[in-house]
């Protein structure tokens, strides 16, 4: 969970600086790193999905209102589906 989100901040301060740099080669060198590590990210994110399909949701507590308790699906099928596209639409930028 945490190591998705470490991952997910580094790639876009990766993604700032790539495009930052002056020098060819080392923009190269960090476009690779970012396109490598994106793939990884990609590949956890399948993974916890995986996982959380495949495990019991916990119980929400009994202090949850009731908006919340019909927002969490939501909210939690949202950052999922985000967490798919971005990977996937620099796979398919860099494919074009």
């Amino acid at each position: 969970h945490w190591l998705i989100a470490a991952i997910f901040i580094g790639q876009f301060v990766l993604g700032v600086v790539m495009v930052r740099v002056s020098s060819q080669r080392t923009a190269f060198e960090l476009i690779q790193l970012h396109k490598s590590f994106g793939f990884l990210l990609l590949g956890l994110v399948i993974l916890r999905i995986a996982w959380r399909l495949g495990n019991a949701v916990p119980a929400l507590p009994r202090s949850v209102g009731p908006l919340e308790r019909r927002v969490a699906p939501l909210v939690h099928f949202a950052l999922y589906v985000f967490q798919l596209a971005l990977p996937l639409s620099g796979w398919a930028l860099v494919s074009v």
